[in-house]
């Protein structure tokens, strides 16, 4: 009931191969087994997720996760994974997943996943990926922060070789769905050409992996297809924190109190430090966006600059 689709991007320096894993039939295949609980167990232990490893196995040693899931326990994985709960609304549940296969979405993610290699040339740059592995998930709408901060959708792509898009569709997020899996995309290969280190990850240095990431979906998808979190913070607020993101583009740690604010702190374990909504995501947009300005190159040429360049170069954390 799941299929994997694969797909060998290829150009004359290098191939990749995309593993497109269709895990919304299983979800389909599960809430259609309403009524029968064994029978759901079962149908998603096979269908949805035994082919999620990929997936939610880096997501086991994650030094950031607030909470260790037991492998075995197939409902706190979903839990963790924020899928569309197993004994969840039946007829709500059919009617989301039916709005995915009637706009195609998990084949645009495909697409976007092979338009953002073209443009990136991983090979060409000496880049060897491993297989990517790319999925799209109906989630739970009640996963906090989801529906209300991130417009019913959003992406992991920081771990080699997967790719997890997790959504409730609307009319707002469907179009943009792509974009936002070009932005995971962009992740598979500037963090294989810079990798990262919780342990030792700086501020500056996510606010570039962010930032790069919009800043080359725009390119594919224009800038009006990027997610909320771009835009979640005024200018006025932007110039009042100005100073305290500056100093803090050399600190490590953990970051995320500096990229996710506040809000999510208490959910995802870190101390708050005083900070908006999406306070890294904005602003490593606009610290990218005006290093792209000043120095003419485009998102996909300064994918290949190291982090403190782009850091340097930036006029608009000058200023």
């Amino acid at each position: 009931m799941t299929d994997t689709i694969t797909t060998t991007w290829t150009a004359d320096d290098g191939h990749v191969e995309v593993r497109i894993i269709d895990v919304l039939r299983g979800q389909r295949a599960v809430l259609e087994a309403a009524g029968d609980r064994d029978r759901q167990r079962e149908i998603a232990a096979a269908t949805v997720i035994e082919p999620l490893r990929p997936f939610w196995e880096p997501l086991l040693d994650n030094p950031w996760a607030p909470a260790k899931v037991d492998p075995n326990d197939h409902v706190a994985l979903a839990g963790m994974l924020s899928l569309y709960p197993f004994d969840g609304d039946t007829a709500e549940g059919l009617r989301l997943i039916g709005r995915f296969e009637r706009a195609a979405t998990l084949q645009a993610c495909r697409e976007a996943v092979l338009r953002a290699f073209d443009l990136l040339q991983p090979g060409a740059h000496g880049i060897d990926l491993p297989p990517v592995s790319v999925t799209l998930v109906l989630a739970n709408p009640e996963t906090p922060g989801l529906m209300d901060r991130l417009a019913g959708y959003t992406g992991i792509g920081g771990s080699p070789g997967s790719i997890y898009m997790i959504a409730v569709p609307t009319d707002h997020n469907l179009p943009r769905i792509p974009s936002a899996t070009a932005h995971e995309a962009h992740h598979q290969v500037r963090l294989t050409f810079e990798p990262w280190n919780p342990e030792t990850i700086t501020v500056g240095q996510y606010y570039v992996i962010e930032g790069l990431a919009e800043a080359f979906a725009a390119e594919l998808y224009g800038e009006a297809s990027l997610g909320p979190w771009t835009s979640a913070v005024s200018d006025d607020e932007l110039a009042r924190l100005k100073p305290m993101l500056r100093e803090a583009m050399e600190r490590t740690g953990d970051p995320r109190p500096y990229m996710f604010g506040d809000w999510a702190a208490a959910s995802s374990g870190y101390e708050p430090v005083g900070l908006p909504d999406f306070i890294g995501y904005t602003a490593g947009y606009r610290l990218v966006r005006s290093y792209l300005d000043a120095s003419g190159l485009t998102a996909a040429e300064a994918s290949w600059k190291p982090w403190r360049e782009i850091v340097a170069g930036s006029p608009w954390l000058a200023d």
